[in-house]
């Protein structure tokens, strides 16, 4: 049987979960079997008692979340398959996420007019200044080089023609 490493414990129970608490669920299993379910019952009990006078009072708790958020603070509880999937999950989200600010950019861009959107554009709004100016030399290069080559070539110019 494959061994997992233990998951750590969620925010509420080290919420509710004194340190004498936690020390008695630790030692749970090595007691005598009779005294076993009866500290169980005490446990879970002073745990439900410290969770209601922790939440007494208090409102409908945390809002406006990111998903970002609640994803990373469950992965450390699922298993290595589970955060993997997650993980797939977030980079499909995010992909989704950048499709849509392009089409959005593109958009606002074609509302000029006369000028319709590049992708290079879209590209170039993603990069700091330093590499937007290497970005448009390297491309300058290369509009050189194929402008070059183009004029260069004529038809009837190769030997197999």
């Amino acid at each position: 049987m494959e061994k997992f490493p233990p998951k750590p414990m969620t925010p509420l129970d080290e919420l509710v979960t004194p340190p004498t608490l936690y020390t008695l669920k630790l030692l749970l299993p090595y007691m005598p079997a009779s005294a076993q379910r009866t500290l169980a019952v005490l446990v879970k009990f002073f745990e439900l008692q410290r969770t209601m006078e922790t939440f007494y009072g208090f409102g409908n708790g945390r809002k406006n979340i990111s998903s970002d958020v609640i994803l990373n603070d469950l992965k450390p509880y699922m298993s290595p398959k589970e955060q993997e999937m997650m993980e797939q999950m977030e980079g499909m989200m995010n992909m989704m996420e950048m499709m849509k600010q392009m089409q959005a950019d593109m958009k606002d861009s074609s509302d000029t007019p006369g000028q319709e959107p590049s992708p290079f554009d879209f590209v170039k709004g993603m990069m700091d200044p330093e590499q937007q100016s290497m970005f448009d030399r390297y491309n300058d290069i290369f509009n050189n080089v194929v402008n070059h080559a183009d004029s260069n070539t004529q038809k009837g110019e190769d030997d197999y023609e």
